[in-house]
């Protein structure tokens, strides 16, 4: 059901049992150290009631002294993050849950920082899956960043774009006081300023869709789906263009005004380039058919690697780079450094043959379309189920990260794969990438890769 903006009465959604209590054991999960997790695990009751209290009655505040700096280096970035405690850290979270599941569903498809089900890797597979389906719209691109995004957001902006979606005078007065935490701009530290940042750009990003090329991508179900040719992670934006450059600045002439409204402002360092140098984006430098590691990535895991004594740090930094490795064309290069190979389905030896049992999978049931592009792993599947689509479906268990799912597919393709992986003594579960690919009149069939 779409959502009807401003929303209000979020509080009694916030305060719910399930998520005051899932809010608490993910903040607490996710802490460094067991040695933390287990200091903070006998204050859940007590933690949980007065943050409950205090957010029903609106009185739960984060200042200055909740939070404490510190200062990050990463590669030529350096930054102040804000850090809030354990108490106020689960408060907030409990608070974000709830408006992320009411703002997001406004923002465009191609935006991906802090998003649930996006990410660096989601995105940068929906920029391959176009230029493959459109090559001759993504001839030339255009990259810019903004200077010191977090750090130059306008309070009253911010506020009054959060006033567009909410309407709950009680939870605006804490959200409020989540904007104002610096005297300028937004905290680096606080789960609330992700979303935020990409409520405050989504003005921009709306007026960039008017002007940036798109096509028609007809699915394999038979719907449709307008692609632009737009995409933003943060503060990086990129737009795609034909062989005439000069639609690219007047891209970026459109971009620029429009942050600029904003008191924002573009780095000098944007720039217009063909795509056959590279669109170094995302961890990753883009080209017209493949795709490689950013050089500063593989540099840092390949000194890493060197120097690391520790099996166990070692074993980490290989799964880091791994998590990166897969999403490109980088096997010989993962190799090269780590002296292991990748188990990927397409190494496996499988051909589509025909073939043709059953069982009861976790998990909601999806669409294909929402985990294509992304890593999962194949867990099982049932044959020959009758849906109220027709019968002979296959339902397939994968799990997306932490989270089970499954999907019903009649591809005789997928079908008869997962037969023939059936039949290889340890062949559940793979992992793998589910990608869409074009055939016929604009249609579109899914496939393992």
């Amino acid at each position: 059901m779409e959502l009807s903006y401003p929303v209000d009465n979020l509080i009694p959604e916030i305060v719910c049992e399930e998520n005051m209590f899932g809010s608490f054991d993910y903040v607490i999960g996710h802490l460094e150290y067991e040695t933390q997790r287990a200091k903070y695990r006998p204050l859940r009751e007590s933690y949980v009631e007065k943050l409950t209290e205090e957010i029903r009655s609106g009185i739960f505040r984060i200042y200055r002294e909740d939070v404490r700096d510190i200062h990050i280096t990463d590669g030529p970035k350096e930054r102040d993050v804000q850090a809030p405690t354990v108490y106020k850290r689960v408060g907030i979270h409990a608070i974000m849950v709830v408006v992320e599941r009411v703002t997001y569903p406004s923002l465009i498809k191609n935006t991906a920082a802090s998003i649930k089900g996006r990410g660096m890797h989601w995105l940068h597979h929906i920029i391959e899956e176009d230029l493959k389906n459109v090559p001759h719209l993504m001839k030339h691109y255009w990259q810019s960043d903004l200077e010191h995004f977090y750090d130059n957001i306008d309070h009253s902006l911010m506020k009054a774009e959060l006033r567009k979606y909410i309407c709950d005078s009680v939870l605006l007065g804490m959200l409020d006081n989540f904007v104002d935490l610096l005297p300028k701009g937004l905290s680096k530290g606080l789960r609330s300023s992700q979303c935020f940042a990409n409520i405050f750009m989504s003005p921009v990003d709306y007026e960039m869709l008017k002007h940036v090329p798109s096509y028609i991508l007809k699915k394999e179900d038979g719907t449709e789906e307008v692609r632009y040719l737009y995409y933003r992670y943060q503060d990086d934006a990129v737009s795609f263009g034909g062989e005439n450059k000069k639609d690219l600045w007047k891209q970026r002439d459109v971009y620029v005004a429009k942050v600029n409204e904003r008191g924002l402002k573009v780095k000098p360092n944007e720039a217009v380039r063909p795509i056959s140098e590279g669109l170094d984006f995302l961890g990753y430098v883009q080209y017209e058919d493949y795709s490689l590691i950013r050089k500063r990535i593989k540099q840092k895991a390949a000194r890493h690697l060197a120097k690391v004594k520790s099996r166990k740090r070692r074993q980490e930094i290989i799964g880091s780079f791994k998590g990166m490795a897969c999403h490109a064309d980088c096997k010989n290069l993962y190799y090269k450094l780590t002296g292991l190979r990748m188990k990927k389905f397409s190494e496996m030896g499988v051909t589509y043959t025909p073939e043709d049992g059953k069982k009861r999978f976790p998990g909601n049931t999806v669409r294909l379309s929402s985990i294509t592009n992304i890593p999962i792993v194949v867990q099982d599947y049932e044959k020959d189920l009758e849906t109220e689509n027709g019968g002979g479906r296959y339902l397939v268990s994968v799990k997306d990260g932490d989270t089970f799912k499954k999907f019903f597919t009649a591809s005789k393709e997928m079908k008869q794969i997962l037969d023939k992986i059936n039949d290889i003594e340890g062949g559940f579960p793979f992992e793998t990438i589910i990608r869409a690919e074009p055939f016929g009149d604009n249609k579109i069939k899914y496939i393992f890769t």
